[in-house]
């Protein structure tokens, strides 16, 4: 499974066509879901989740609890990225840790991802989320002393019998700094595309947010849910 998933974010990266179903129903992209690597992580739809360990989405979750747990207690995300690849130092600082997860909960469980989910084979993956710059910045700032062996973690490094993410040989860790020319280079290409930084004066997403508010992405999605109806109904 976890194969299956890398292979796809892949071939969104190079190209290949992903075709998305046509539906003409906001309903749709609104209550849709990524598809996690591991059996029983994610759902098919958005539903409450109260013991989740992502609070900005006990409400309305598109994951399943411990989804993401693992990351907190060894780095390793959904059983197929590990961010400790390189040995430089055996954690990721605690700030990064905190936005790293922050990352990995919205990835995994928002239910907001709907207008940027893609089809390929059997699996749904966000491409392109807009994400916004400040947020994006944030992420970078907090983890831009980290080490990685290369830009891309899912086209570009080698994968373990366990399916986890290594780095190729002969490849050299080096700080994100040295990797990465900036925060928008950095969030775009660490996973494949998954995010577009665009600035916050347009419509955009953020990882986490107050849950004595509405959620901030409601709205995003929604516009951008409207936009791609809209689109359908002139092509058919």
């Amino acid at each position: 499974m976890a194969t299956i998933l890398i292979l796809c974010l892949v071939c969104l990266n190079i190209g290949v066509a992903v075709p998305q179903n046509k539906t003409n129903s906001l309903g749709y992209y609104l209550n849709k879901c990524v598809t996690l690597p591991v059996e029983g992580a994610s759902k098919t739809r958005p539903s409450p989740e109260p013991g989740l360990e992502c609070p900005s989405f006990r409400k309305r979750s598109c994951c399943n609890v411990n989804a993401v747990a693992n990351l907190l207690e060894n780095h390793v995300w959904n059983g197929i990225v590990t961010y400790l690849h390189c040995p430089q130092k055996p954690r990721l600082s605690p700030e990064c840790e905190r936005l790293t997860f922050e990352q990995s909960c919205f990835y995994a469980c928002s239910p907001n991802l709907g207008p940027w989910i893609y089809r390929y084979l059997y699996l749904d993956v966000g491409y392109n989320v807009p994400l916004c710059a400040s947020q994006c910045n944030k992420w970078w700032e907090a983890c831009k002393e980290e080490y990685t062996c290369h830009r891309n973690w899912l086209a570009d490094m080698d994968w373990s019998p366990e399916g986890l993410n290594t780095c190729k040989e002969g490849s050299v860790c080096r700080k994100y700094t040295e990797v990465y020319n900036s925060s928008i280079d950095f969030c775009s290409t660490v996973f494949n595309g998954a995010y577009k930084v665009v600035p916050d004066s347009e419509p955009c997403i953020v990882f986490t947010f107050d849950t004595s508010k509405p959620n901030p992405n409601d709205a995003v999605a929604l516009e951008a849910a409207k936009k791609l109806v809209s689109q359908e109904v002139k092509v058919n």
